[in-house]
């Protein structure tokens, strides 16, 4: 039987540009406006080609971390780290970052509120979080399932995608490893409690269709992703 970290490293999900990371460079390219300084980045969960790294500004710096024993992205400050079993915090002691990413990372997680804590303590109080994770609430799941088909980004195999039914909703694809799936209102409910402040929310498509892509612009708690902009909550 494999191990987690042996699970996840054959499931690269981070290794596109996709409409969701380019939100990310939005968010952060704001934020160096509002600023004009140095920034420290820190992207945790990178991916093997650290795609956000080829849009920081030269005098930022970057710092990647994921559980990786390397990376395709020559990068000058890379951190082997698996969430499951280390903390940041013994990564980055006293550390202070700028801006942090976290795309997609928390749904992979036993304890999604631990990394939070730990994010909070490594963020100033100008600094912000840009956090997204899959919508289990995303218009498609509500229609499959009541049809009685398992819907998107919820897996109950380890191996395999089960309860689709059909090859083109995914059946017997490969897992992806998403332990915590949250709808719009649980994740609010979560930052909420972990003491952040929703600065902004951009809803985003996954797959590239005009009705997702409409839906995005009618309705947070439908759309397949969302992105979200964060700070400390004094």
């Amino acid at each position: 039987m494999k191990n987690p970290k042996e699970f996840l490293s054959e499931r690269e999900t981070a290794s596109k540009f996709n409409k969701r990371l380019k939100k990310f460079i939005e968010e952060y390219c704001n934020h160096k406006d509002e600023h004009r300084k140095s920034l420290k980045l820190l992207d945790i969960g990178c991916g093997k080609n650290a795609e956000l790294f080829f849009y920081k500004k030269d005098d930022d710096i970057y710092y990647g971390c994921d559980f990786f024993g390397s990376i395709n992205t020559k990068i000058d400050n890379y951190t082997i780290i698996d969430l499951s079993e280390e903390s940041l915090s013994s990564k980055y002691n006293n550390e202070k970052f700028d801006v942090i990413f976290c795309g997609e990372v928390i749904e992979h997680l036993f304890s999604p509120d631990e990394l939070l804590d730990e994010i909070k303590e490594l963020m100033r109080e100008d600094s912000i979080l840009i956090l997204s994770t899959p919508n289990l609430g995303y218009y498609l799941n509500r229609i499959m399932l009541f049809f009685g088909i398992s819907p998107f980004f919820l897996e109950n195999s380890s191996e395999v995608k089960l309860g689709r039914k059909f090859k083109f909703l995914g059946q017997h694809n490969k897992t992806e490893g998403h332990i915590r799936l949250f709808t719009y209102g649980a994740l609010r409910d979560l930052l909420k409690l972990k003491g952040f402040k929703i600065v902004k929310i951009k809803s985003v498509p996954v797959w590239d269709n005009v009705f997702d892509q409409i839906i995005c612009l009618l309705s947070k708690s439908l759309s397949a992703d969302n992105v979200f902009v964060l700070k400390k909550d004094k």
